[in-house]
């Protein structure tokens, strides 16, 4: 295609923001791009448009957004179907208005192929002089959604940075643009507590010079991640990429020198966190964004040694079962990439798989190790190690006591008694 025909091709794609939502119609499926990259214009737009608009579904992976449509104003219009909860849908839940759909983010692409998505709503960069649009600050499942779904509607903003990986979309496969210069989603860098600190300093423990780790996000993640600091030749292959990270790059502790697959590159499959982030990233070939099939992909994870899988839980049982979805009856999380990266560790040569949280909850009112869980999102098999701020319970390959005993070493002095007492009743 040449210069001229794509630009003509462009030209004509270009519309209003209402005229791109008025090809939603009642009963159909929409797809919002996921994480910090919803496209905010065209979701506000959706939302002015609701009273036209009964039973629409819509699909969304939420982290950053603030969630508009959940507002009570929507329910007779809206579904929503989130493959990561928020506490901001827990009036929707209780409204009816909101179901949670528990697949491991690998395999939301492969979910997206068999269901009919009949509009897709993203947020890109301006095309380049070739016609390519970039994706910025999040892959995820998008390029999945250019492809399998009847409509493309794409928020194009200029505010987007442009970064490196599968992250260009030639205008051509695009139905519809709508020009944008709004500020984007990003995500407060939250400083870690001492609790924090000391949860991290336990799990840098297990963490060796040049291993690969992959971190979540938020203050537990970020006490890990600032206890690395004194590590030599870190790569990175994760899911997301926040401030806290990209310090350590500046640092020259993440050279990504030793991984057997994308060598000096940082990879993740989104951004999130601050301007100052995505301001690093723009243009910056050492980082790279790949679609959920390949960076929470375990056969591509068993590639990498000494993979470790740093993530956290809501809770976790005497025999090592995590609950990282689900208080009570409110969906807070969701099952994400836990498995799929707990699993790439397993197959690692060198892997570990760490689960890291706070031992108590609701201000030290509750324990998060008990004796059961009141949901499993990860099994007891596969992981690895369990870490608080009281120590390392080490997991694999002990018995059920050992590992109970283990954990109870491990959870807030204040419960191991009461904890001790629960296991005698059935061991």
């Amino acid at each position: 295609m040449t210069n001229i025909e794509w630009k003509q091709m462009y030209q004509k794609r270009c519309t209003t923001v209402d005229q791109a939502i008025r090809n939603i119609g009642s009963y159909q499926k929409v797809f919002l791009a996921p994480m910090s990259n919803e496209p905010q214009t065209l979701v506000e737009e959706l939302i002015r448009q609701r009273n036209r608009l009964t039973d629409v579904t819509l699909y969304n992976v939420i982290l950053g957004s603030p969630c508009k449509y959940a507002n009570a104003t929507c329910y007779p219009h809206f579904n929503i179907r989130t493959f990561l909860s928020s506490p901001l849908l827990k009036e929707a839940y209780e409204n009816q208005a909101c179901d949670y759909i528990p697949v491991n983010f690998s395999e939301i692409p492969k979910w997206i192929g068999q269901e009919k998505i009949d509009v897709a709503l993203i947020q890109l960069s301006p095309p380049d002089e070739a016609g390519f649009c970039n994706l910025g600050i999040s892959v995820d499942v998008v390029q999945t959604l250019i492809k399998e779904a009847t409509i493309v509607i794409a928020e194009v903003n200029e505010q987007l940075p442009r970064t490196f990986g599968d992250t260009v979309v030639h205008v051509e496969e695009i139905d519809y643009f709508v020009h944008t210069e709004r500020s984007l989603i990003t995500m407060a860098n939250e400083l870690p507590t001492a609790e924090d600190l000391k949860i991290g300093k336990y799990v840098a423990m297990l963490i060796a010079d040049y291993a690969t780790i992959q971190v979540g996000i938020g203050k537990v993640a970020n006490g890990i991640i600032h206890s690395l600091k004194s590590k030599k030749g870190l790569g990175v292959h994760s899911g997301s990429l926040s401030d806290a990270m990209m310090e350590l790059i500046k640092l020259g502790v993440i050279t990504n020198e030793r991984k057997e697959i994308h060598r000096g590159k940082t990879v993740c499959t989104t951004l999130t966190g601050t301007k100052e982030l995505y301001e690093f990233c723009h243009l910056n070939e050492s980082v790279e964004l790949y679609p959920t099939n390949f960076t929470h992909n375990s056969a591509v994870i068993s590639n990498i040694n000494n993979f470790h899988a740093i993530n956290s839980a809501l809770e976790v049982s005497l025999f090592g079962q995590i609950n990282a979805e689900q208080i009570g009856r409110h969906i807070v999380g969701g099952i994400g990439g836990q498995m799929d990266f707990i699993h790439g560790a397993k197959l690692s040569h060198g892997g570990k798989s760490i689960i890291a949280l706070p031992s108590t909850a609701k201000n030290g009112t509750a324990s998060r190790i008990k004796m059961n869980v009141s949901h499993v999102t990860s099994i007891k098999s596969e992981v690895d190690y369990v870490v608080t701020e009281y120590g390392i319970a080490k997991l694999f390959g002990k018995s059920l006591s050992e590992r109970a005993k283990s954990l109870i070493a491990i959870a807030h002095p204040d419960f191991r008694s009461a904890l001790s007492e629960e296991l005698k009743q059935i061991l």
